[in-house]
C-alpha cells in the first residue's frame, strides 16, 4: 500500500492542473435545423400573465414579456421546455410537436419540501434530525439520543452489512469525510456525531445516492449523502441574519411506584426471599419505624427522584451569513453560535462555527475556491442509560422514593448542602453525581480545502479538490466517592474512578479529474470524465483510567491512583480510487451511462483476493451501468396531454464497504491491569491477511410520472441489493486467549421499493396547499454463513444471525403469560435443570414459558425467533399551508412494524432485587387464581422469570406530529432591511404507539445487530421555538 500511495501522490502532483467546470457546449445555428415555439406565461392562480420567466430550449432561451409571451429557438429533436424565476417554481413542460405553448407557473408558496427551505428556520442542530423527517422515505433516522447534537444513525435502504459501520458515506463541499475512527466514550450513552459540524443553516443542499454508487468504489455500499454548503451566486452584498429561542420539556416520566406501594413490594419480596432475618429485620426496622425516632423523617418520604434530576431545558441560536462579490470574486461567511440547556441537571451543549466559502476568478477560464471553517463543540453530561451506579436519570428510577438526596436533623430539618450518602440498598445517590461528578467532551474541527477548476476548451476541463482537515476530541470523566456505590470488580474495590480520552484525526484528501462534455448536432450529448481520488487518515488515541483518589478533591489523573490503565491506538491508514464514468443523450430522451471504479486501501490484507494486484496492493474493481427512457419525448404520447411526464430509470452497480478497522489486519497487543497495579500487554487481535471489503451489487429500476399540469407527481423505486463476502466474526483458537477474529463470509440480501408523491393539492386565491408522502420498505435475509449461524450477546438478549432469517433478529424464549394456579402449573411438568444436575419446577405465579423442544426441561433448546427490529415501512408525510405571508408546515413521520427489545423495561419490572419498579408490578401475582401477565416477586428470581423471553419484546409502530411550524413574512423593503420572517415551532408533539417506553424510534449503536435495542438513554422531550430571520 505505500508504493501504492506513493505512486498516486506522484501523479496528483504531475497531474494537478486548475479547472473550470466545462460549458453546455453551446451549438451553433448550423448544426442542425431549428423550429420555434411560442406561447404565453400566466400564474396558475390568478392566471395573469407573467414577466421575466427565463423560457429555455437547450442552449437557447428567451424572457417572457409584459404580456407573459415569449419565442425561443428550438432545436428539432427538442422535447421539453424549462421555465424559470426567481418568483416562482421551475417547471418543466414537455412540447409534443407544438409550435404554440401556453404554460402555467406556481409561485414559490409551492416550494419543494425538500429544497432550501429545509434548511432555514430550522429547530434542527444536525442533519440527521432534518433527513429523518422531510427525507422519511429515503433515509431511516433511528434516535441515538435527545442529547444536543448527538442526532441520529441514518440507514438508506435497509441494511447491506452485518458487523461493521452500516452507516452512509458523508461527503461535504466534494470531500469525503472519514468517520470510521469514533472510539468508544468514556461517559456512558454518549456519542460523537461527525454531522455536528456543519451548521444546518450552512447547508444549500443534500443530496441523498441510494443506488448505483460505484463511483465511491469500496465506500459507497452504505448509501452516500452529498452536501452542499453555501456560496455567493451574486454580486450583490446580502446579509442574512437569524436568531432563535426556545425550551425543551423533561420527556414524559416512565410511572414508578409511589414510597407507599414500594414499602409493600420490599416487605413481599424480602420476607420470601430465603435470606434470613438479616435484610428482613434490618428493613422493617427502617419501614416500621416509630415516627418519634430521629431517623424518620429519612426513611418515611415519598419522593420523586425523576423530578430531581431533570428539568426544562432552553436552546438558543444565533447565526449571521454574508453574501456577495464582484467580476473577480464571489463569497460566502457564516458565524453561529448555539447554546443548549439539557432538560438533565447539570447538562448541556453549545457550539461555534466559522465557515468562509470563496470563489475566486483569476482569469476568464481560471477559478481558484477556497473553503475554510472551523468549529467547536463542547458537552457537559453525564453518564445514561441503564447503569445502575453513575447514570442519575437510572438511578431516579431505581432508587427507593422513601429516601431523599439531601440529610435530615434529628428534628425533621432538611440540611439542603448536606449529601446522604450510598443508602442501606446499596443504590448511588443520583444528586451526588449532579453535584460532584465531571462529565465533560470538547470536540472541534478545522478544515480547508483548495479547488483549482480550468476550462481547456469549450469541450475539456479539468478540476481539482485538495482538503486538509483536523479532528481534535478530549473527554474527561470523574465519579465521586461520597454518595456513590463503590463498584467490586474482581478483587478490587473502586471507590471513585478517574477517566480521561483524547484523540487526535489528520485528514488529507485529494480528487482530480479531467471531463469532457459536448453536443453533437444537437442530438448527441456526451458527458465524460476520468479521474483519481487520493484520501489518508492519521489516528491517534489515548485512554487512562484509575481508581481510588482518597477524596473527591483530587479528580484528575495522577501515578498515585489505584489500579490504573492505559492504553491507545496510533494508526493511519490510506486509499486510491481511480474512476472513470461515460454518459450519452440522445435528443434528450434516450440516456445510457457507465462508470467503473478500482479501489485499493491499506485498510485490506496484504493477502486479500481482488480483481488484480499493483503496486504492491490488491485493487477491487466497481463497475456500474444505467439508462432512462423520457417516453413522453417519443411522438406516440402527444395526445396524452394530462401526462406532462413519463420517465423510466433502470441501473445496475458493485460497490462496497471497507469500513474496517485499520488494525484488525494485524496481530497486535493492548494494555492490561493485573495484580491490582502491574500494567501487561495482552493480544488483543490475530491478525487475518486476507481480510477485503464486502461487496455489494445493487439493481434498481424506477418510474417517474407528472400528472396534470405539474400538480401531480409520482416516483417508485425498487431495489435489490446482495452483499457478499460479508465481514463476520469467526471462533478463534482457545490458544490464542481470544474469542473470535474478523474474515470475510456470508452473503445478505436486500430488496424492497419506495414510493414518492408530491401534489398542489389545493391552489385558490386566499390558500394553497402543497403535500409530500414517501414511503419505503426493505426486507432484508442472510443468505449464507459458512461458518454456520451464531448468536450475539446484547444487554442479557440474543440477537440471532441464522441463514433464512433476517438480520438482528431476536432469539430467546416465548412467555405466554403466567400460572394462575398451582394447578397448571403442575399439569405443565415445566422444569429447570441446575448445574449438579437437579431439577425445580415452576409453580402458580411463574412466568410460562414455552417448551418448544417437548421434553418437559426449559434450556437453550427450547429458544427461538421472538422479535424482528425491521420495520414493514417507513415514511413521512409532509405538507404546507399558505395564506397570503403566512406559511404553516406540518410533518409526521411514522414506522409500521419492527419489534424493540425495551430492555430498559426488562430491568425496572424484573422484581430481582430491592430496586424501585414500574408501577405495572402492582399487577403482579400475589395469590391463588389471580389471572396475570405480572409474575410473582421473588429476591434473586431463582426461576429465571426475566429471562429474555418475548416479555420485552415490543411492537415498535408509531405515528409522530415531528414539526410544526409557522411563518409570517413582513413586507418591508428599505435601505437597512430587504425582508424579515417571524416564525414558531414546536417539535415532538404527539407520538402515537403502542410501546411501553419512552420512544419506539430508538438505536443503540451504528451497527446492524444492535438496532430496536432500547438501553434507556434519553428520549426527546416537547420543544418550543420561537425566530426571526432578517435580510438586510
Amino acid at each position: 500500500m505505500t508504493n501504492i500511495l506513493k505512486y498516486a501522490m506522484l501523479a496528483m502532483a504531475l497531474g494537478t492542473v486548475p479547472a473550470r467546470a466545462a460549458g453546455d457546449g453551446v451549438p451553433s445555428e448550423k448544426d442542425g435545423q431549428e423550429i420555434y415555439v411560442n406561447g404565453r406565461v400566466t400564474d396558475a392562480r390568478s392566471g395573469k400573465p407573467v414577466q421575466g420567466v427565463r423560457v429555455a430550449a437547450g442552449s437557447w432561451s428567451a424572457l417572457t414579456d409584459e404580456e407573459g409571451r415569449y419565442r425561443v429557438r428550438v432545436p428539432s429533436y427538442m422535447v421539453q421546455l424549462t421555465l424559470s424565476s426567481e418568483s416562482y417554481l421551475q417547471r418543466i413542460v414537455p412540447l409534443q410537436g407544438d409550435s404554440v405553448k401556453d404554460v402555467s407557473v406556481y409561485s414559490d408558496a409551492f416550494l419543494t419540501l425538500k429544497g432550501d427551505d429545509a434548511f432555514t428556520n430550522t429547530q434542527a442542530v444536525s442533519l440527521d434530525e432534518v433527513l429523518g423527517g422531510r427525507w422519511g422515505s429515503d433515509v431511516r433516522a433511528a434516535t441515538r439520543s435527545a442529547v444536543g447534537g448527538e442526532g441520529a444513525n441514518l440507514f438508506i435502504r435497509g441494511y447491506n452489512s452485518l458487523n461493521v459501520n452500516a452507516q452512509p458515506l458523508i461527503v461535504v463541499d466534494g470531500t469525503i469525510w472519514d468517520t470510521s475512527t469514533l472510539v468508544e466514550s468514556v461517559h456512558d450513552g454518549f456519542y460523537e456525531n461527525p454531522l455536528a459540524f456543519v451548521d444546518v443553516n450552512d447547508i444549500e443542499s443534500v443530496q441523498i445516492l441510494k443506488d448505483a454508487t460505484s463511483l465511491y468504489g469500496s465506500k459507497g455500499a452504505n448509501g452516500v449523502i452529498l452536501i452542499s454548503t453555501k456560496r455567493g451566486r451574486s454580486i450583490t452584498t446580502r446579509i442574512a441574519a437569524d436568531l432563535s429561542y426556545g425550551f425543551v420539556q423533561s420527556p414524559e416520566p416512565i410511572r414508578m411506584m409511589g414510597a407507599a406501594q414500594y414499602r409493600t413490594y420490599l416487605s413481599e419480596m424480602l420476607k420470601g426471599s430465603g435470606q434470613g432475618n438479616k435484610l428482613a429485620t434490618l428493613f422493617d426496622g427502617y419501614l416500621g419505624m416509630n415516627p418519634s425516632s430521629a431517623d424518620y423523617s429519612t426513611y418515611h418520604q415519598n419522593n420523586d427522584w425523576t423530578d430531581n434530576v431533570t428539568r426544562n431545558g432552553n436552546m438558543q441560536h444565533y447565526g449571521i451569513n454574508v453574501q456577495g462579490g464582484d467580476d473577480i470574486a464571489k463569497y460566502s461567511i457564516s458565524l453561529s453560535y448555539d447554546n443548549q440547556k439539557g432538560v438533565v441537571e447539570e447538562t448541556g451543549f453549545s457550539r461555534l462555527n466559522a465557515r468562509i466559502n470563496s470563489d475566486v476568478f483569476l482569469t476568464k477560464t481560471l477559478t481558484l475556491g477556497t473553503d475554510i471553517y472551523f468549529t467547536n463543540l463542547n458537552y457537559t453530561l453525564q453518564d445514561d442509560g441503564v447503569n445502575a451506579t453513575t447514570a442519575p436519570r437510572y438511578l431516579a428510577l431505581i432508587k427507593a422514593p422513601f429516601l431523599v438526596g439531601y440529610s435530615y436533623t434529628d428534628d425533621g430539618t432538611q440540611l439542603t448542602n448536606t449529601l446522604n450518602d450510598v443508602d442501606e440498598l446499596g443504590v448511588s445517590n443520583p444528586l451526588a453525581l449532579l453535584e460532584n461528578a465531571e462529565n465533560t467532551n470538547k470536540q472541534y474541527r478545522f478544515g480547508v480545502s483548495l479547488a483549482p477548476k480550468w476550462d481547456i476548451t469549450d469541450d475539456w476541463a479539468v478540476e481539482g479538490r485538495f482538503s486538509y482537515s483536523f479532528n481534535n476530541s478530549k473527554s474527561h470523566y470523574f465519579s465521586p466517592m461520597v454518595g456513590v456505590a463503590p463498584q467490586v470488580v474482581g478483587n478490587q474495590v473502586w471507590e471513585n474512578t478517574v477517566k480521561d480520552q483524547t484523540a487526535t484525526q489528520n485528514d488529507l484528501f485529494g480528487n482530480v479529474k479531467l471531463s469532457y462534455r459536448k453536443l453533437i448536432h444537437n442530438d448527441h450529448f456526451v458527458d465524460a470524465f476520468v479521474g483519481y481520488r487520493i484520501m489518508n487518515t492519521s489516528f491517534k488515541s489515548v485512554y487512562e483510567d484509575g481508581h481510588n483518589t482518597g477524596n473527591d478533591k483530587v479528580s484528575n489523573m495522577n501515578n498515585s491512583l489505584s489500579y490504573r490503565t492505559v492504553d491507545g491506538l496510533n494508526t493511519d491508514w490510506s486509499s486510491v480510487a481511480l474512476y472513470a464514468q461515460g454518459k450519452y443523450t440522445f435528443q434528450e430522451r434516450y440516456t445510457l451511462w457507465a462508470a467503473v471504479s478500482l479501489d485499493a486501501s491499506s485498510r485490506f490484507g496484504k493477502d486479500a483476493p481482488g480483481s488484480f494486484r499493483m503496486c504492491g496492493g490488491t485493487w477491487g474493481t466497481f463497475p456500474s451501468v444505467g439508462g432512462s427512457w423520457l417516453v413522453t419525448g417519443e411522438r406516440f404520447m402527444r395526445r396524452l396531454t394530462f401526462l406532462d411526464r413519463l420517465n423510466l430509470r433502470a441501473s445496475f452497480g458493485v460497490t462496497g464497504n471497507d469500513n474496517i478497522d485499520g488494525m484488525y489486519g494485524y496481530s497486535y497487543l493492548s494494555g492490561v491491569n493485573y495484580l491490582g497495579s502491574a500494567v501487561g500487554l495482552k493480544l488483543a487481535n490475530l491478525a487475518n491477511s486476507s481480510l477485503k471489503w464486502e461487496t455489494t451489487r445493487k439493481w434498481n429500476a424506477g418510474i417517474d410520472l407528472v400528472f396534470l399540469n405539474d400538480r401531480i407527481g409520482v416516483s417508485f423505486d425498487y431495489f435489490r441489493h446482495k452483499t457478499k463476502d460479508l465481514l463476520t466474526w469467526k471462533q478463534a483458537d482457545t490458544e490464542t486467549g481470544l474469542d473470535t477474529y474478523l474474515y470475510n463470509g456470508g452473503e445478505l440480501t436486500n430488496r424492497g421499493f419506495e414510493i414518492a408523491l408530491s401534489a398542489k393539492v389545493l391552489d385558490t386565491k386566499p390558500f394553497k396547499w402543497n403535500a409530500e408522502l414517501g414511503i419505503a420498505r426493505y426486507k432484508n435475509e442472510i443468505s449464507a454463513l459458512p461458518d454456520g449461524d451464531y448468536t450475539t450477546e446484547i444487554l442479557g438478549g440474543e440477537v440471532l444471525t441464522a441463514v433464512g432469517h433476517p438480520a438482528g433478529v431476536f432469539y430467546g424464549y416465548e412467555a405466554h403469560g403466567v400460572y394462575a394456579t398451582e394447578a397448571e402449573a403442575q399439569a405443565a411438568r415445566l422444569k429447570v435443570q441446575h448445574e449438579d444436575a437437579s431439577y425445580t419446577y415452576f409453580h402458580a405465579g411463574d412466568v410460562r414459558f414455552a417448551d418448544l423442544h417437548a421434553d418437559g426441561v426449559l434450556d437453550e433448546r427450547d429458544k427461538t425467533i421472538i422479535g424482528d427490529p425491521n420495520p414493514d415501512f417507513t415514511g413521512s408525510f409532509a405538507n404546507r399551508f399558505t395564506m397570503g405571508r403566512f406559511a404553516l408546515d406540518v410533518l409526521c413521520t411514522f414506522k409500521c412494524g419492527g419489534d424493540v427489545y425495551n430492555y430498559q423495561r426488562q430491568t425496572l419490572e424484573s422484581m430481582t432485587d430491592t430496586y424501585n419498579q414500574t408501577g405495572a408490578v402492582m399487577n403482579r401475582w400475589r395469590h391463588e387464581g389471580q389471572v396475570t401477565d405480572m409474575p410473582k416477586a421473588v429476591y434473586g428470581d431463582p426461576m429465571g422469570n426475566s429471562r429474555f423471553s418475548s416479555r420485552w419484546i415490543e411492537d415498535g409502530s408509531f405515528f409522530k406530529l415531528k414539526n410544526v411550524r409557522l411563518s409570517y413574512v413582513w413586507p418591508i423593503n428599505n435601505v437597512f432591511i430587504q425582508g424579515v420572517t417571524f416564525w414558531a415551532g414546536a417539535s415532538n408533539l404527539l407520538t402515537l404507539t403502542k410501546y411501553l417506553g419512552p420512544d419506539p424510534d430508538v438505536s443503540m449503536q451504528t451497527g446492524v445487530l444492535y438496532q430496536g435495542i432500547d438501553n434507556g438513554l434519553l428520549s426527546h422531550g416537547r420543544s418550543y421555538q420561537i425566530g426571526v430571520k432578517l435580510n438586510l
